[in-house]
């Protein structure tokens, strides 16, 4: 940790554990200040291509005016006391949620992105706590607060959490799911403790299912390695924790009975609906033949869902079996990591104008030196299990996503939560590069400062 601590200032360094409530405060009031204004460009017809007069993003965000109309619909039947049909309607978890909002704010301010603003802030506000709790157990307090604050900045990530989605409740879902796999990595706990922290990952992977059913398998492959990485950890220092081994074991389990018990939310007339009649060789009765399966059916939904989109890469690649899933793999890391390509910088989209995709450009570029930084960041923490499961959990979500995402705007927004595990390793590399560099500037003031 030296480097990360020659790296600043000694002002900067205090004994705190929490996250500043300053910064949460400044946070909060950004966050509000970029959602009143979005709602005002909207409203006022300034970029009627992009914000719609609720404020919802038409242009890149479009599924928010379906979730828009969703939860107006439900909060009138809050505003009648049919809470039963409520609970029941066949509406998304997320749309409940936001119908609560509106049933509150809506007769006041309307129901658009100012009456969401509420349960947007709290989002907001908990992904920004999350990240600064993983980074500070992973390295140090340090880089978990300069990771919160690139986060919190990130300038589409910031934009889509102004609106009606739900990738923020499934990235807070996910955060806390691998904060709890960490902390398997690097405490120890009683049986008590143990008992309760796996109950809780298994509270954690049903908001995961309500947020993105359809994204659980990265959950499960999260796991998965979490307890590969613990058992390893174990065999490499001879010694056992049993209660560790347990809680995880248990954690586990409930994550994949969450996974296979609970029933899928489907749209009428969904896509799936569609894709599950989809067969192909892959489809066999090993697990390997399953799984392939279920990658190509996958596939085959997004290219359903997004049919004529300007933004599909390799729209006409097809599994037919398991090896062209696997010979595709150099293919879908390249596309999770680096999409989209320079090429499409530079050209006007159908939804998104030339402006648009230039300032996805610029964001391409910052995100390309995070992703070189977070090299920097895994070698420093190479002895670590905790900073593997980040690593390994981000590449293999980014490599899940090229596989079966097409759309490059779908994969933008579902690529977030990866994107945050890459800024906190990326971090702690800066650092490696920062801490030499402030050492020779100290030096160089010390001999200016000798008479």
């Amino acid at each position: 940790m030296t480097g990360i601590r020659e790296a600043f200032p000694a002002r900067w360094r205090n004994r705190d554990e929490h996250i500043p409530v300053r910064l949460l405060t400044a946070a909060a009031i950004f966050h509000l200040a970029l959602t009143m204004t979005i709602f005002g460009l909207g409203r006022h017809g300034v970029l009627p291509g992009t914000f719609n007069h609720d404020g919802i993003a038409v242009s890149f965000a479009p599924d928010g005016v379906m979730f828009r109309d969703g939860a107006a619909g439900l909060s009138e039947i809050l505003g009648r006391g049919e809470f039963i049909n409520w609970a029941t309607a066949h509406q998304p978890f997320h749309v409940k949620l936001y119908s609560i909002c509106f049933a509150l704010l809506g007769p006041l301010l309307g129901r658009n992105i100012i009456s969401a603003e509420p349960l947007n802030l709290f989002y907001y506000l908990t992904i920004l706590t999350l990240v600064f709790i993983l980074g500070r157990e992973a390295f140090s307090r340090r880089v978990g607060l300069l990771a919160a604050i690139i986060v919190a900045l990130w300038p589409s990530l910031l934009i889509h959490t102004t609106q009606m989605l739900r990738d923020q409740l499934f990235i807070i879902g996910m955060l806390t799911f691998i904060l709890i796999m960490l902390r398997w990595l690097t405490r120890i706990y009683s049986w008590p403790e143990a008992l309760l922290r796996a109950a809780a990952g298994g509270a954690t992977a049903i908001l995961v299912w309500f947020a993105r059913d359809n994204l659980a398998v990265i959950m499960v492959a999260a796991g998965l390695l979490g307890a590969g990485l613990l058992v390893a950890r174990q065999f490499a220092q001879r010694r056992a924790q049993t209660t560790n081994l347990v809680g995880m074991a248990l954690m586990l389990g409930l994550t994949i009975g969450v996974t296979q018990a609970m029933p899928k939310y489907r749209e009428p007339k969904d896509p799936q609906q569609r894709a599950e009649g989809f067969v192909n060789e892959a489809s066999s009765g090993t697990p390997w033949g399953r799984i392939g399966s279920h990658v190509a059916q996958a596939r085959h939904q997004f290219i359903l869902i997004y049919p004529d989109a300007g933004s599909n890469i390799d729209r006409d690649v097809r599994f037919n079996s398991l090896s062209d899933i696997i010979r595709y793999l150099p293919r879908a890391a390249a596309i999770g990591f680096f999409a989209p390509f320079p090429d499409m910088w530079f050209t006007s989209g159908k939804k998104v104008g030339s402006a648009g995709r230039m300032l996805v450009g610029v964001e391409c570029l910052m995100m390309y030196v995070v992703e070189v930084l977070a090299i920097c960041g895994l070698w420093r923490g190479r002895r670590r299990a905790s900073v593997w499961l980040l690593f390994l959990v981000s590449v293999v979500g980014m490599m899940a996503l090229g596989l079966v995402v097409v759309n490059v705007g779908a994969l933008y927004r579902i690529r977030y939560l990866f994107l945050i595990m890459t800024i906190i390793l990326a971090v702690e590399g800066a650092a490696a590069a920062l801490g030499p560099m402030s050492r020779r500037l100290a030096g160089a003031e010390e001999l200016s400062a000798t008479p």
